[in-house]
């Protein structure tokens, strides 16, 4: 079937047409009125009066059937449903109307008067010509209009007539046919323009909505990133002071509560982060920092952490596959691992089986998380890594955010992921990771222990913070550990306490957003230029947004708030290890 075909039968089309048919109604009927009053009143110039009101009756009650039908059939306005009845019905009364006015020009028609002649033909051509401009609407009802009206008068007129002008009805047919290829090309124009006019009206639409809902996403965007900061804050001064305050406690069940409050504390602060961490993907909060891994730790750490869920549901967990390395940003990998774990374990019945594989194929590496539940359908597919959609537990696996975060990790450690499910046969989704040798794997400094351990060699830790509850957070925490802390509210008060001490910090935690509109960034720069000394640093921060500057700084990490106390540890460790072996 062509396109045209496909307009002409579009429910769309027929609506339109008929919403044309309805607003010129009055205008069209109104024109047709006029020229009814015209031939009246030639009629009555060439002295037929009885005729002339015969006609000016009989037509003028025509078009009333036209207009009251419009009117009347119409006043709980237009809809797909109705349109093509009301147009079928027009199209009906055009057809009685080409009758009513053949019958009346047939009846008229007399050879032997000049004037009747010129009346009649213009009975015929004011209808056929008049019918034109309607058909340009909707062309059954000007077919239905001219056939009715020029074939029954062309045919008399050849009957009827004797001599040369029977020629005249020959012309009529040729005029008829003529008629018919104008109203064809009229309405393939009129079809073009409505189909113009909707995809018009369409764009505008969808513009209207993707402005929409880019205001939308701004304005959510705005939101997170003024308030990150300051939702970020009071968990990291809890972090910092539940760390430190870990070494004052001497009895077991002092040391139970708290990892009671530390584990509401933390699950607290990955909800933080999973509202937050995909506004800081967007960012470039959040960046991959790659080096040659050891999956094994890796992995083993990731199923001690959900060993207990596991159990609880009655579900096995196990780590699979042979020791190897691949070159990926751990931390990344990791939390792309645990998302698709925790949804794995969650939604495995009881009885079933989740596996944590590392796999080599062709010279790359496939972590993947496999289970055994309900599995997902490929309908789904699709949605499923879409952010804030969550399948039920018999429709297959899926997280609001979970899995949203993870596609987008996937992408920020440029690695491929895949994602194999059906109904009944469980799921399996991982990544496909660049492969090394085990030889290459940087000697990583472990996680600290609940235990505070100080660090050697007494470092110097420069503390940059504007909030006080974080400043004495983490001072109290970094003496904890064996540091030397200068702890200021700015730069400017950083470089007066340095110039007190005469001394060089050996490392530096800045808060990314200071007081007064200042930057962490900003602010290192201005203590390492006053020192005459670069030095290694960590920047703290809640913001989504506003880090390429952190990339132009040398010996600069990122933490998001709130930072693990055992991640900030393992940077000052590493950091300070590094300089002390440069010094020796």
């Amino acid at each position: 079937m062509s396109d045209s075909s496909q307009a002409a039968d579009s429910p769309k089309l027929h609506l339109a047409q008929a919403r044309l048919l309805v607003d010129r109604n009055t205008s069209s009927c109104l024109i047709v009125e006029a020229v009814i009053v015209y031939l009246a009143v030639l009629m009555m110039l060439a002295g037929d009066f009885l005729y002339s009101a015969l006609w000016f009756a009989s037509t003028s009650s025509m078009v009333s059937i036209v207009w009251l039908h419009s009117h009347l059939t119409t006043r709980n306005g237009l809809t797909d449903a109705n349109a093509r009845a009301y147009l079928n019905r027009h199209t009906l009364i055009a057809a009685a109307t080409g009758l009513t006015w053949s019958a009346l020009a047939i009846g008229y028609l007399d050879q032997d008067s000049l004037l009747r002649l010129f009346i009649t033909l213009n009975i015929v051509c004011s209808i056929t010509l008049g019918g034109m401009a309607p058909s340009a609407e909707y062309r059954p009802a000007f077919v239905s209009l001219s056939t009715a009206m020029m074939v029954p008068f062309s045919l008399y007129w050849l009957v009827a007539l004797d001599g040369p002008v029977r020629g005249i009805g020959i012309g009529l047919l040729f005029f008829y046919g003529f008629g018919l290829l104008v109203s064809a090309r009229a309405e393939i124009q009129t079809r073009e323009t409505l189909a113009a006019e909707r995809q018009r009206k369409l764009s505008a639409r969808l513009q209207a909505k993707t402005e929409e809902l880019e205001k939308a996403n701004f304005a959510k965007s705005r939101l997170l990133a003024a308030t990150s900061h300051d939702m970020s804050q009071p968990l990291q001064a809890q972090g910092f002071l539940m760390t430190a305050l870990r070494a004052y406690l001497d009895k077991p069940e002092q040391h139970d509560m708290l990892n009671r409050i530390e584990a509401a504390w933390r699950s607290q602060k990955e909800l933080l982060d999973a509202v937050l961490e995909g506004a800081r993907l967007e960012g470039g909060a959040v960046r991959a920092q790659k080096h040659s891994v050891a999956l094994a730790p890796l992995l083993d750490e990731i199923c001690s952490v959900f060993e207990n869920e596991a159990a609880k549901r009655g579900v096995s967990l196990r780590r699979c596959g042979s020791d190897m390395a691949a070159y990926t940003d751990p931390a990344l990998l990791a939390r792309v691992v645990r998302n698709l774990t925790a949804n794995a374990v969650k939604f495995t019945p009881t009885g079933g089986r989740v596996e944590i594989w590392a796999r080599e194929s062709g010279g790359e590496v496939i972590v993947e998380v496999i289970d055994s539940g309900p599995g997902v359908s490929e309908a789904d597919h699709a949605r499923i890594f879409d952010a804030y959609v969550q399948l039920d537990s018999e429709g297959g696996d899926g997280l609001g955010l979970g899995l949203s975060i993870v596609e987008s990790l996937a992408a920020a450690l440029e690695a491929p992921l895949h994602f194999i499910s059906a109904p009944g046969a469980g799921t399996r989704a991982g990544l496909t990771l660049p492969s090394t040798s085990p030889d290459t794997v940087q000697d990583i400094e472990p996680a600290a222990s609940v235990t505070p351990v100080a660090l050697g060699g007494s470092p110097l830790v420069l503390v940059i913070e504007d909030d006080v509850a974080v400043r004495d957070g983490l001072s109290h925490l970094l003496t904890e550990w064996g540091c030397r802390v200068i702890a200021a509210q700015s730069a400017e008060q950083a470089l007066t306490f340095i110039a007190l001490l005469a001394a060089t910090p050996d490392f530096a935690v800045i808060d990314k957003r200071l007081g007064d509109g200042a930057d962490g960034v900003t602010a290192l720069g201005q203590v390492r230029e006053a020192v005459g000394q670069s030095f290694p640093a960590v920047l703290l921060t809640g913001d989504l947004t506003g880090f390429d500057a952190a990339g132009t700084e040398a010996d600069l990490s990122v933490l998001a708030k709130p930072a693990d106390p055992d991640q900030l540890r393992a940077l000052i460790a590493s950091a300070t290890a590094q300089a002390h072996q440069i010094r020796v």
